[in-house]
């Protein structure tokens, strides 16, 4: 009788992984099966030995760097719309951090610096000169770190809905490194990862939090975060594993205070901790400008692009009116 139930709990087992694996396997064919996010091989540069994504928009101008959200379904597609307009005035850079859209989606612990020494290493190679960068979301630390640690590769900082410090500094703990393990699972990790990242998830995020009008969305941009979040097979649950694990936040209050690169600060007023942000950002920096538009949420260079174009360019010429004033003083 025994011997009869544990061959049964095995075979029960058996056929309980072999479902998960179909399951896993199937999602991830199914978003990937319209082949929104095409690359072309001349726009990866090898990093590390990894390849890392980037396209380029504009001849003319100074340069400006895009960074997405750190977020498994963000890519460069963030920035379409931003795209168009900049690139009539700027060369226009846009780049897949490791472990989103079309860039290597590596098995291992992604850590804050990691992405600060991506970016450094990308103009270095890349751009080749004083960038203007424009970061999204949780990548403005990523920024802002960077300019801390090398100024001399950033004429300036455009910060849009950057965390609030509060959050940067929460770091990992007990019940986050077990969700950090859970998601490195082969099957159960991937099992919980596509529920967190299936079509209808990412079709509220924006009805309900990226977008203030939810009637901007189309079935395109959805399918193309669907489809960001599984490429790879999936991987992108080992970087969803690192930012449920706390391990991608950072500290950073010295940065802020004490970096010699120009920062300003855009903020969607309808998020609802918009206010909460400003006052956590100002404390720390009073000089600091913030930006605000009216009637957007996360992705206002997405819902407004032109505006979001024109406080840019309102950025960079602060930016450069204070190196001009720093250069006057040294003299």
């Amino acid at each position: 009788m025994k011997r009869k139930t544990f061959r049964n709990t095995i075979a029960f087992t058996a056929l309980s992984a072999a479902g998960i694996y179909l399951i896993n396997n199937n999602a991830n064919k199914y978003a990937v099966s319209k082949d929104i996010l095409k690359a072309e091989p001349e726009n990866y540069f090898k990093w590390k030995n990894l390849k890392i994504y980037y396209t380029k928009k504009g001849t003319l101008g100074s340069p400006i760097i895009l960074i997405h959200d750190l977020n498994p379904a963000a890519s460069t597609a963030e920035w379409e719309k931003l795209e168009k307009v900049l690139s009539k005035n700027h060369r226009v850079y846009s780049i897949d951090l490791l472990g989103c859209g079309r860039s290597d989606k590596p098995e291992l612990t992604y850590t804050s610096f990691y992405f600060v020494q991506l970016l450094i290493d990308f103009i270095k190679s890349r751009v080749c000169e004083k960038s203007f960068v424009v970061a999204s979301g949780y990548s403005s630390s990523i920024a802002l770190m960077a300019s801390a640690y090398d100024a001399t590769k950033f004429s300036g900082l455009l910060l849009i809905n950057p965390p609030s410090m509060s959050t940067l500094s929460r770091f990992p703990n007990n019940s986050s490194k077990i969700a950090k393990s859970l998601l490195e699972l082969p099957l159960i990790g991937s099992l919980i990862y596509n529920i967190l990242y299936a079509r209808e998830v990412i079709d509220d995020k924006f009805t309900e939090d990226y977008l203030y009008n939810p009637f901007l969305v189309d079935t395109k941009l959805i399918d193309t975060y669907y489809e960001s979040a599984h490429l790879a097979n999936g991987n992108g649950r080992f970087l969803q594993a690192s930012i449920s694990g706390n391990y991608v936040n950072m500290n950073i209050e010295h940065a802020l205070k004490n970096t010699p690169v120009y920062a300003d600060i855009l903020i969607g007023s309808s998020l609802p901790n918009a206010n909460f942000i400003s006052r956590t950002w100002k404390r720390l920096k009073p000089d600091i400008k913030i930006y605000s538009i009216h009637q957007a949420k996360n992705l206002p260079h997405f819902e407004k692009p032109e505006l979001t174009a024109s406080i840019i360019e309102k950025s960079i010429a602060s930016a450069a009116k204070k190196r001009e004033e720093s250069f006057k003083n040294r003299k």
